[in-house]
């Protein structure tokens, strides 16, 4: 029997498919995943360092592996963008931390373990920054695949930390894209999620690998039943990609466009390289192309110089825009960005109160939005259980459905499905989080089940 090994993961999708290739190359490499701490011979934190808050919630983690340490021998890696931007200085810090590797070279793991292991080495590994790792995935999900198409970004905002931690933008080869996709397609896999920093930029760098709206057709055409992708970078989305979403009926209708701020002089000193009228432009021709497109976003609160009207002003933005969801977030500066430069002058208490607002007037807009579905009829991914013991899954723009097990009003009653099936359900309730229903015909099975 191999070595233990428990992976906890931080941040974004790709952090998280990240972990899938490290799971992947310690399999190989002998080692057997397991769901607990405590239960583990190695411990990695794949780590997120995209705000502060995300940077401290790892750190809290390492005292509990201290308290295994003092029971038996268990080795700590920490990594991902945390791993790459802060090296050596977490080894400094935290005696307790055995290596450190970083965002790439993950294929290097089992080596690095293996030093810390039997040469008590304490060392750091952050790989090439040019280069896009192809490694053995150990998928988390038997519902949706992964698939990375670039890593990396060369955008340069003035607040972020990927092109630090990341590396500059580069594309992955086509023909290794479309490989990875059949596979998983012929594996069963019903969902493909295709990943990407920004994936709009896909193919500048390489001209000879297309452009991302020829490769998102391309993956449709192998025939998965559901096509999602994120992120988009505004500035970069253009109308072949719309089109594409309007023409091929398995590419879904969500698009996670970040916003990041309604107004424009936070935009201009956040270089982001657009103003609102140009993302109002950019929501609006999305929707006239693909009906009912959700759209979501990413909004940032506190960056400085923010001052009540420029806040207000995203906030107007929120509200002309409707967005199916907000992932908003408290500005905090990251080390070695432009921003972090700048004088961080928004109080405390007023970034508070800014999250809370923002928040408090996107679930009034969300319920209002999902109300619009209850008497609809949708088709639900089933992803899995809830702790009620009812269904849950994703209709096709990406909303969470919740599938209720109690008989409908016609008698047709929610039978069992697997994750992976396909269900019809007829909306009957909504939240500002979810919709939830009735399943109204048996499920699809996915390939392969009877």
């Amino acid at each position: 029997m191999g070595k233990r090994l428990y992976v906890e993961t931080w941040g974004c999708q790709m952090n998280r498919h990240q972990s899938e290739g490290i799971a992947g190359v310690l399999r190989c490499a002998g080692y057997r995943l397991v769901d607990a701490l405590n239960d583990a011979d190695v411990v990695l934190f794949n780590a997120c360092m995209v705000r502060q808050k995300a940077e401290d919630k790892v750190y809290g983690r390492i005292g509990a592996v201290v308290e295994e340490k003092r029971r038996r021998v268990v080795l700590l890696g920490i990594g991902g963008c945390l791993g790459q931007v802060r090296g050596k200085s977490l080894l400094e810090r935290f005696p307790d931390v055995d290596f450190v590797f970083g965002a790439q070279g993950h294929e290097a793991l089992p080596e690095l373990i293996r030093r810390a292991s039997a040469e008590r080495a304490r060392v750091v590994s952050t790989g090439d920054q040019t280069a896009i790792d192809e490694l053995p995935f150990l998928r988390s999900s038997s519902v949706t695949a992964m698939v990375t198409i670039t890593e990396g970004c060369s955008n340069f905002c003035a607040y972020c930390i990927v092109p630090y931690a990341r590396g500059p933008m580069r594309s992955r080869s086509p023909q290794a894209v479309l490989a990875e996709v059949g596979e998983a397609v012929a594996s069963g896999y019903r969902e493909i999620l295709l990943l990407g920093q920004n994936v709009n930029s896909y193919g500048r760098d390489r001209s000879e690998f297309g452009d991302f709206a020829s490769l998102l057709g391309a993956v449709a055409a192998i025939g998965p039943d559901r096509v999602r992708f994120i992120s988009s970078h505004p500035r970069d989305l253009t109308t072949d990609v719309f089109e594409a979403m309007a023409q091929t009926a398995n590419i879904s209708p969500h698009l996670h466009v970040a916003c990041q701020s309604g107004s424009d002089a936070i935009l201009k000193a956040m270089n982001r390289g657009y103003t609102r009228d140009e993302f109002l432009a950019i929501v609006r021709e999305a929707r006239a192309m693909v009906p009912r497109i959700n759209v979501t976003t990413d909004l940032i609160v506190g960056f400085p110089g923010e001052t009540e009207a420029d806040f207000a002003w995203s906030i107007d933005l929120i509200e002309r825009v409707r967005f199916g969801s907000v992932f908003a977030a408290k500005y905090s500066p990251r080390p070695g960005t432009k921003s972090a430069g700048l004088t961080d002058d928004v109080p405390a208490e007023s970034k508070d109160r800014r999250l809370q607002g923002v928040l408090e007037r996107q679930r009034e807009i969300a319920l209002e939005e999902n109300e619009r579905f209850i008497g609809r009829e949708v088709d639900v991914l089933i992803e899995g259980k809830t702790r009620d013991g009812d269904w849950y899954g994703r209709a096709a723009d990406h909303r969470t459905v919740v599938v209720h097990g109690e008989p409908a009003q016609n008698g047709v009653t929610c039978c069992e499905f697997l994750p992976s099936d396909l269900v019809v359900v007829r909306i009957e309730g909504a939240t500002s989080a979810s919709l939830s229903g009735v399943a109204l015909v048996p499920a699809v099975s996915a390939r392969g089940r009877t």
